[in-house]
């Protein structure tokens, strides 16, 4: 047993497992402060949101408004829609407060369910909110629309939380664990059922949720099937300057569970785009790829952080930084009882904080030429978009220097020229690289160099330019008949650096694997600078010992028994392809692939031994698997337990026959469980175990020791 309260919201893991149908947009943020234009448009809110999307986001903002930003700080520069949840801080033992760290969200537009092929794109005007502030406790009592053939759920599903700390661990509908190495990941479905003519209503009941929330039918009372979206934020939780025992975590409402975690959708797409999207690329099977979706990709940008950088606050106060209290009038309320209205609500006689005007902004144009025209003088020649670094070899490494507030197209030209270089190149935004030998890696016709350069970003030039983009240069070539190049090709970079071949793969090689969430292989995980294949290899050996391992962006290393399913098999006719998706050397082996940005290059133990369920320890035998009792009713065995990292199917019997119990289980790789009885009337179940959902045990890698909400079961009638 995990928690208290059971994993009911597997929800969130599972429902991606089963989607392959869908398409996924990276944000970053935009906004911050005390700004909700759903619950209170034109005036303050009663806490502190983040906010991701459309520049023009503000207390007044509309459907228009949005979709006249300048800018989207999703990757999708057609969806200037605003996406926002609540702010979360950490306290600490003094009573101060600081900002947790995010970079961002991830926002799944799916499509579920037996109508997904009768889903409407998002209207204008649209808006919606899902989760409830003041919940402070699991509500098992509320449930969506079912029948009998699509029963419901607890709506308190449509919350939950995963602390990714290289385990799997099951998900939660509250904050169960905020010491997470790589964050702990905040989680909401939204409604995806509508009556089909209210835009937004204050009671949310213009909307209602799907009969299993990210799966099932929609009530007779809100027929129109809209998408389905699921929004992941990930907080750094371990990243808390000074974090101590004695602090905790608190979302901006003064919820420091994390049951009153909510989220809010405004529309501000671009309408054809979304809805040719909703229509081609919302239910097709393409691992959520905006590369599959021609339209999405056409106005996709990596540099969606960059490009769209954190607005100026509209609200005269600070929400970032050390903190004296949570911004406006908060009173802390941990529950179990909902948080009352009045914990949430400044007294009459405070003095509001003063909202800034602000003037909604429009798209800046973007300067751009097509490779062979000229741009700056008649002499420059745009070459294209390059890729830069392959096999850590720069395209132009003769000289370089970086400067952000600087950086043009024409100011990098100039610095190029004066030191004697007929060829230019930006990148990264700030970088500008000289040469007159172009290195034999780089090579052309590349998307992505979509980063805008620093200047045209912090001056108001009236227009934008592209420099480049990451490990992507834009190339300009001088053919000015009179210019001299005599820039020292050994100055500052020496001459072209020889191209490392790539070591064939060994003969355990599997293959390129997508790598999205959940997580291809997610039993464990490590990353070092050292990075190579053998390394990771030797790290999945270790411990319990895993089937698969898998490399990944350089120095990632993942292990695992079995493959997650949406994890698609990469070749040389799918989007992406595998030579371009696993194309990253490994950080400590250069001849090495070491996967790529989302993708794994994964290897068999060909050695491997399969563990299989052991039939019998001493005098008690197996009875194959059970399963933890659904909605929180209780343990499966109520008797004694105890957990060990070196846990054992032998250790687990010897320690319940030492209780006197029948019935000894192990679950979760390290937990023991005992009893004289299964707790059948709660809800638990003997079944026939599904060997793939089992984890080995850390004491000994050929036996089973459960799984998330799974026992490995075994009784003896005598003592």
């Amino acid at each position: 047993m995990t928690s208290s309260v059971r994993t009911i919201v597997g929800l969130a893991l599972t429902a991606l497992q089963g989607a392959n149908a869908f398409f996924r947009i990276n944000c970053a943020t935009v906004q911050s402060g005390r700004i909700d234009p759903l619950v209170n448009p034109g005036t303050l809110a009663a806490h502190s949101h983040t906010i991701l999307g459309g520049s023009n986001i503000g207390v007044n903002a509309t459907y228009q408004s949005l979709l006249d930003s300048d800018c989207s700080s999703c990757e999708v520069q057609a969806d200037k829609s605003a996406y926002w949840s609540p702010t979360l801080y950490y306290e600490y033992p003094n009573g101060s407060f600081i900002e947790t760290a995010h970079g961002g969200g991830v926002v799944y537009y799916l499509g579920r369910g037996p109508g997904q092929n009768d889903t409407v794109p998002f209207p204008p005007g649209f808006m919606v909110l899902s989760g409830d502030k003041a919940a402070r406790s699991y509500d098992n009592a509320t449930f969506t629309y079912g029948t009998a053939d699509y029963p419901g759920r607890p709506v308190a599903d449509r919350i939950s939380f995963a602390c990714l700390d290289g385990l799997y661990q099951p998900e939660q509908p509250y904050m169960y664990k905020t010491d997470c190495q790589d964050g702990m990941r905040a989680q909401v479905h939204f409604q995806s059922c509508w009556n089909g003519k209210d835009l937004y209503k204050p009671d949310n009941s213009h909307v209602a949720y799907q009969s299993r929330i990210d799966d099932g039918i929609c009530p007779p009372t809100h027929p129109v099937q809209i998408p389905h979206i699921f929004l992941e934020i990930n907080y750094q939780v371990n990243d808390i300057p000074e974090k101590t025992p004695d602090g905790r975590f608190v979302f901006s409402q003064g919820d420091p569970t994390g049951y009153g975690f909510h989220a809010d959708f405004q529309n501000g797409w671009e309408m054809d785009i979304q809805t040719y999207a909703v229509k081609n690329c919302l239910n097709t099977v393409d691992f959520g790829q905006i590369s599959a979706c021609p339209p999405l990709q056409a106005v996709d940008t990596s540099a969606y952080g960059v490009n769209c950088p954190q607005r100026p606050r509209p609200i005269d106060e600070p929400v970032d930084g050390l903190l004296a209290k949570l911004p406006g009038c908060i009173t802390i309320t941990p529950g179990p009882a909902a948080a009352p209205a009045a914990s949430m609500t400044c007294p009459k006689d405070v003095i509001p904080s003063r909202i800034i005007a602000t003037k909604d902004t429009t798209a800046t144009p973007t300067q751009s030429v097509a490779p062979g025209q000229t741009f700056g003088s008649e002499y420059q020649i745009y070459l294209g978009c390059f890729n830069d670094t392959a096999g850590q070899t720069r395209a132009l490494n003769a000289y370089s220097e970086a400067n952000y507030v600087n950086m043009t197209v024409e100011n990098c030209m100039g610095v190029c020229h004066d030191r004697g270089y007929r060829l230019s190149g930006v990148e990264y935004a700030q970088e500008c690289h000289c040469g007159n030998v172009l290195n034999p890696t780089a090579v052309g016709g590349q998307l992505g160099c979509n980063w805008n350069c620093g200047r045209t970003m912090v001056e108001s030039l009236g227009y934008r330019q592209n420099c480049g983009g990451y490990s992507l240069i834009d190339l300009y070539n001088n053919t000015d008949p009179a210019f001299v190049a005599n820039g020292s090709e050994t100055a500052n970079g020496g001459l072209p650096v020889p191209y490392t071949p790539l070591a064939p793969f060994a003969d355990n090689y599997v293959g390129c694997y997508t790598d999205l969430d959940p997580r291809t292989l997610n039993s464990n995980n490590t990353q070092s600078d050292d990075m190579s294949v053998e390394v990771c290899a030797a790290f999945c050996a270790g411990g319990p010992g895993y089937r698969y391992y898998g490399v990944e962006y350089g120095s990632q290393c993942y292990c695992g028994n079995a493959f997650a399913s949406v994890a698609q098999l990469l070749n040389t006719t799918s989007s992406p392809t595998n030579d371009s998706a696993c194309s990253i050397r490994c950080a400590g082996s250069n001849p090495e692939l070491c996967g790529g940005a989302n993708a794994l290059s994964i290897y068999n133990v060909t050695d491997f031994v399969v563990p299989a369920p052991k039939p019998f320890v001493g005098k008690y035998r197996s009875q194959g698997c059970l399963s933890d009792p659904p909605n929180n009713i209780g343990r499966s065995l109520t008797g004694p337990s105890t957990d060990s990292p070196n846990m054992t199917n032998e250790l687990c019997i010897k320690y319940c026959l030492g209780q006197e119990m029948h019935y000894a289980a192990i679950e979760y790789i390290t937990q023991c469980f005992c009893g004289n009885a299964v707790n059948s009337a709660g809800g638990a179940q003997t079944l026939s175990c599904p060997v793939s959902n089992l984890m080995t045990c850390p004491g000994n890698k050929e036996e089973l020791c459960g799984g998330p909400n799974l026992m490995n079961l075994f009784y003896s009638s005598t003592l």
